[in-house]
Parts: C-alpha cells; sequence; structure tokens
C-alpha cells in the first residue's frame, strides 16, 4: 500500500496497458486472419481446403497470440517492481521487456497448465465414466475438489513471473524458487496471495470492476512482489 500510495500512476499505467495491448493485438491478429479470407476469396480459392488452410493459420495466430499475451502479463509484473524501486515505466520500456522476453514467461505458462490438466483430468474421467449417473452431491464434491487443487497449483506457481523478473533466472529455476518461497513463507505467503485471488475475482464485479483492477489489483500484486523480496 505504502508503495501505491508513493506514486498510483507508475502502478496504473501498467495495469491499463495490460488489457488494452491484449485488444489491440488480438484486433491485429483478427485483421490478419481476415485478409487472408479475402485475398482466397479474390483468388477463387474456397471450399474445404480453404477452410482448412485457414484454420491452420488461425492456429499459428492463436498460439503466437498466447505467447505475446504471457509476455504482457509479465511485463506488467516487470513494470510493478521497477515501480517498487522507483524505476522509470511507461509503453515502450513495457513493450520491449514484453516481446523480448515473452517465450520464456509462456514455458512458466505452460508448465502450470500441464501440471494443472495432469492433476484436474483424473477427476473428469472419474465423473464421465463412472459418477455422473449418481447423485449430484458427487459432481459438486468434484468440483470443488478440481477447483481446491486449481487454487494450490495456482499458489505454489504464484511468484514464478515475479522470481523471473526480479532474479532475472531462467523460468525453470523461477518455478523452483516460487515452489521454495511458498514452502517457506507458507502462511504469510498463503494469507497475501488468498487477498490477492480475492481482488482479482473482485474485478468482475460490474461497476467497481475498473476502479477495482485499476487500483486494488495492482496492490494486491505488489504486496506478493513485496513479500518475496522480504
Amino acid at each position: 500500500m505504502d508503495h501505491f500510495s508513493r506514486d498510483p500512476v507508475a502502478f496504473m499505467v501498467p495495469t491499463f496497458l495490460y488489457p488494452v495491448l491484449m485488444l489491440i493485438t488480438l484486433g491485429a491478429f483478427s485483421g490478419i486472419l481476415l485478409i487472408f479470407f479475402f485475398l482466397f476469396s479474390l483468388v477463387g480459392f474456397t471450399g474445404e481446403a480453404s477452410t482448412y488452410v485457414l484454420a491452420a493459420i488461425a492456429a499459428v495466430l492463436g498460439i503466437i497470440y498466447v505467447i505475446i499475451a504471457a509476455g504482457y502479463k509479465g511485463s506488467m509484473v516487470n513494470e510493478y517492481n521497477n515501480a517498487t524501486e522507483k524505476e522509470p515505466v511507461g509503453l515502450e520500456h513495457f513493450l520491449k521487456y514484453a516481446f523480448k522476453n515473452a517465450p520464456n514467461f509462456f514455458i512458466i505458462g505452460f508448465v502450470k497448465m500441464v501440471i494443472t490438466g495432469f492433476v484436474v483430468m483424473p477427476l473428469f474421467l472419474l465423473y464421465y465414466f463412472v459418477l455422473w449417473e449418481y447423485h449430484d452431491a458427487y459432481t459438486y464434491l468434484l468440483v470443488l475438489l478440481a477447483l481446491l487443487l486449481v487454487f494450490i497449483i495456482e499458489f505454489v506457481f504464484s511468484f514464478s513471473y515475479i522470481a523471473y523478473v526480479a532474479r532475472k533466472v531462467s523460468p525453470i529455476t523461477a518455478m523452483i524458487i516460487s515452489f521454495n518461497t511458498v514452502k517457506e513463507k507458507n502462511v504469510n505467503a498463503l494469507g497475501v496471495y488468498l487477498v490477492y485471488s480475492l481482488v482479482a475475482l473482485s474485478t468482475n464485479i460490474p461497476l467497481l470492476n475498473i476502479l477495482t483492477y485499476l487500483v486494488f489489483y495492482p496492490i494486491a500484486y505488489t504486496s506478493l512482489i513485496v513479500l518475496f523480496k522480504k
């Protein structure tokens, strides 16, 4: 809170840039796909073959978008870290850091996604092949268990981006540092992460979400950074 109150603009700028750049990039990639569609129509390349080609182009653009999005998220964390250190923040620095480090941030997100799928998928299979025809209570229990497991995985990875930014290490090392941070700081880390999670969820509340996202979200995430550095 002290860091934010000292210079709120330094924290609000990257918080604002992240979704705006995500939308701009999504619009640009959608435009590229639309251009290919019109080109295929002009040259008479239509039918099932063109559909497959467009689907392949869309898949490639989708992968690139996910990688760039990871870079945007990591760059926002880097800007928060810079703000806590009273270092400059801004659009140019945001974009340079995002594009330079996007693949590494993507690796962290991909590993987390794979582990989440590996842990949660057995519950889905258990429900689909065994429990779906039984009482609805089993469904609710499995959903709660799945949410708990996802929360635990998210918590374990919660300091990965911060470790990568602050320590300037490899993605794998950043994930290991995050695990060790959670293990060593356990209760304190869990308390701060719970607050962050509640704030992140509150950004979905209509009308209040803009204020919550621009003010309370950077405060909550910066609390994770400050805890990590301690």
